[in-house]
């Protein structure tokens, strides 16, 4: 059974989502601040999923979600952020920190329980290893090697190779990145993804043309 940490400090919230997730077969968890967080994060060995409120009584709940993300245990751990921080630095700084979606209050409890499943299913369907020219991804602990040495890449630079390389040679368009690696399209994403694909060709170095511009289109790898 699939086990979901909810940190959430309104109880209505926390219980409308547990009920919401209980009914489709998870096991849920609620805690109300990060103290207790930490405290079952410790305990906790088999966790699926965090859905994560950001406004809590002891803190910010992106100071959980960076801990999640750098610590070895949990850092490939499904995170949602759930909150009523609805501006846009807010989504882009959390889903940059790693989460894996960003859902505004007030929420769809259906949305958020189709969004969980299908990140998920992403995660079951992840645990395989991707190869092409120089480059290998092993989603499972995802890493992606250069020449047999592993590179380093932020989440989402990660994601966006990851991308390439399992549509290796097939145009992918930007239309198709943005919607993979941030859920909510907004048009400025375009820009960043600009800039996430040239950061990703410098730390490619003499490989950094294997990603190829189609312009007006999107991106794809080539053989170099």
């Amino acid at each position: 059974m699939e086990k979901i940490l909810i940190v959430e400090d309104d109880k209505e919230i926390g219980k409308l989502l547990s009920e919401g997730f209980s009914s489709q077969g998870y096991k849920c968890h609620i805690v109300s601040s990060l103290s207790e967080a930490y405290t079952y994060l410790l305990s906790s060995s088999d966790l699926s999923l965090v859905i994560l409120d950001l406004i809590l009584p002891d803190g910010d709940g992106l100071e959980l979600l960076k801990y999640l993300r750098s610590t070895l245990k949990f850092k490939n751990l499904p995170v949602i952020i759930i909150s009523a921080r609805g501006a846009e630095l807010d989504r882009i700084l959390g889903l940059e920190l790693g989460a894996d979606d960003y859902v505004v209050k007030p929420f769809s409890l259906r949305e958020v329980i189709i969004r969980a499943n299908k990140i998920l299913k992403r995660n079951l369907e992840s645990e395989k290893i991707l190869n092409y020219g120089p480059l290998k991804a092993d989603k499972k602990k995802k890493v992606i090697l250069l020449e047999e040495k592993p590179l380093t890449l932020t989440p989402t630079e990660y994601k966006i190779l990851e991308t390439l390389i399992e549509n290796s040679e097939r145009l992918v368009t930007r239309e198709e990145l943005i919607r993979i690696i941030w859920p909510v399209e907004k048009e400025y994403y375009s820009r960043v993804l600009d800039a996430y694909i040239c950061r990703l060709r410098t730390k490619l170095g003499k490989y950094g043309k294997i990603i190829e511009t189609v312009r007006g289109f999107g991106y794809r790898l080539v053989q170099v």
